[in-house]
């Protein structure tokens, strides 16, 4: 069939739709139709209404055969991926599955699961194998790991734990040139949902951070560079004093990195004679904080004697003197002055609230030590402000002080007070393993499960700790840059914000007739940044196609 333009006798011409067809023999054309006339544009109409018809059955006929039943995680995925052989992580734990000759499952698949639900959606190993092991992008995981496989995967890592952190310590390294003179060190504690202590040594009932008595808990001790690279951990029992926990320290991480010299640095919740004193068995150096009220009384009117101090700048002020064998330093800061004052005067319009009261007792006050030291209390009169003792606290406004052995001729007091501001580090360590990677509270109940699930989130925060390092340098690089251009870049890319944003990252099937395509989802901009900053290499928007 086909259209031909036909005219009468007057000159019309007409669109007419026409089919051939053969007779005896002989090749015939028939009008099946009149369209109508040219200059009415009836064929162009017709056109139009025929194309619709078309589309709309195409579309019908593909939407037939497309079928898309899931979405699969992958934007993390590739960024573990990346991060656990950059970093030795995978190796290492290969190295170590290989020294056990009856090991039935892939030990490092199971790890590297366990690490990437934390960056995902930090869960239980028992949620993990139940809601999210089936949505990982098989063409980067192919999932043939057991409830069982996680378990004995945290026991492995509890039995090889010092030779991870060894391993991953000089992974990449000189081993000729290999040098940590500073360490930071630190504590906290990770509660249990539970309150038995006959299954295993470690959880027990202690002093917690978070202010809890109801659960039981475990100390944890780590240890981490100047730049937050973690180096290591230690688990105490729950019960655990906090200076026990440095003894033998010094000649434990010589023995594990074979490094000499380690300078402990240390916030002043860890000053105690003895616990330097466990410092120096092993001729460890320390940079500790100390309480200046806890000093003897003579030696605090020097250290609170601002006419001593060589001011660094406007802000800053030192004073260094030999007491025996240690180093003393005390800054004054004009930010830490206007700090203690602020934090006294919210106590002291508390205090003046109460008093305004008319029924009173000192049992009010002498149960607050922070109200205490501000109050007078004879037992007969009501309580009043004791005057003299504020204007003696608001003159030891913005004092700090500093105790270290390391010899002046090693490191003066100006590095030695920016060492020791190092320890915010150490403070966000402890955020990020508590906050993002859901340490606690812990659900094993066996010693070994207990430092195996420790050594998990360890390891995702070696991760996410060597990521910041890197998006650090590139906003540092870009920063310059700008400079130079003379135009401000925008602000600065945060990991955590690059992660939420690779979390969005998917990988879905699209069945299309005999046809099973992978397609990946838009990157967003900060996750595009985190892969440049990264130096990977940028996935194709098809990942892959499968015949059915």
């Amino acid at each position: 069939m086909y259209i031909r333009i036909t005219k009468n006798s007057r000159g019309d011409a007409y669109y007419h739709l026409v089919e051939s067809f053969r007779d005896e023999g002989k090749v015939r054309q028939r009008v099946l139709l009149s369209l109508g006339r040219v200059n009415e544009g009836k064929l162009e109409q017709l056109a139009e209404a025929i194309s619709k018809h078309i589309d709309k059955v195409t579309a019908l006929n593909l939407a037939e055969s497309i079928d898309i039943s899931q979405t699969y995680l992958y934007g993390p995925l590739l960024l573990i991926e990346h991060l656990t052989g950059q970093l030795g992580i995978s190796k290492i734990l290969s190295g170590i599955a290989q020294s056990h000759d009856r090991l039935q499952f892939n030990f490092e698949r199971a790890v590297f699961s366990m690490v990437a639900s934390r960056f995902m959606e930090p869960i239980s190993k028992l949620g993990l194998f139940d809601r999210m092991l089936d949505r990982f992008y098989p063409g980067l995981f192919d999932n043939d790991i057991e409830l069982q496989h996680l378990y004995r995967s945290l026991d492995l890592l509890s039995a090889h734990k010092e030779e991870i952190e060894r391993k991953l310590f000089y992974y990449g390294k000189d081993l000729f040139n290999v040098s940590v003179d500073v360490v930071l060190y630190d504590l906290t504690t990770l509660r249990f949902e539970s309150t038995r202590t006959d299954l295993a040594k470690l959880p027990r009932y202690g002093y917690s951070k978070e202010r809890r008595s109801d659960c039981t808990q475990v100390v944890l001790g780590l240890l981490t560079d100047t730049q937050g690279i973690p180096l290591g951990f230690e688990v105490h029992p729950g019960n655990t004093f906090e200076g026990k926990t440095l003894e033998g320290m010094v000649s434990k991480l010589r023995k594990k990195f074979t490094v000499n010299r380690f300078i402990f640095v240390a916030d002043r919740g860890l000053f105690s004679t003895d616990n330097l004193e466990h410092l120096r068995k092993d001729s460890g150096e320390f940079i500790v904080g100390f309480k200046i009220g806890t000093s003897k009384k003579i030696v605090q009117n020097e250290f609170y004697d601002i006419d001593r101090f060589t001011f660094i700048n406007d802000e800053l002020a030192c004073y260094e003197t030999q007491v025996e064998q240690d180093r003393y330093i005390v800054t004054w800061s004009k930010s830490r002055a206007e700090r203690d004052r602020k934090v006294r005067e919210d106590i002291l319009d508390k205090i003046r609230q109460k008093l305004s009261k008319k029924k009173l007792t000192d049992k009010d006050f002498v149960s607050n030590s922070n109200y205490k030291k501000y109050i007078c209390i004879n037992g007969k009169d009501k309580p009043t402000l004791n005057l003299t003792a504020i204007e003696k606290e608001s003159r030891r406004d913005g004092f700090f002080g500093i105790i270290t052995n390391v010899k002046q001729d090693s490191m003066t007091a100006e590095k030695i007070i920016s060492e020791y501001k190092q320890l915010w580090r150490i403070e966000d360590a402890f955020g990020e393993l508590k906050g993002t990677f859901k340490t606690r509270p812990v659900f094993h109940w066996t010693d070994d499960r207990i430092i195996g699930h420790i050594m998990v989130c360890f390891l995702a925060y070696f991760c996410e700790a060597h990521l910041t390092k890197n998006i650090r340098l590139k906003n540092e690089q870009l920063n310059s840059k700008s400079i130079e251009k003379g135009w401000i870049e925008s602000r600065p890319l945060t990991a955590v914000q690059a992660i939420r944003e690779l979390n969005q990252v998917l990988a879905i099937p699209v069945k299309v007739r005999k046809q099973k395509i992978w397609v990946r989802t838009d990157i967003p901009e900060n996750a595009m940044k985190l892969i440049k900053a990264m130096e990977m290499k940028i996935p194709p928007k098809i990942l892959k196609k499968e015949e059915m």
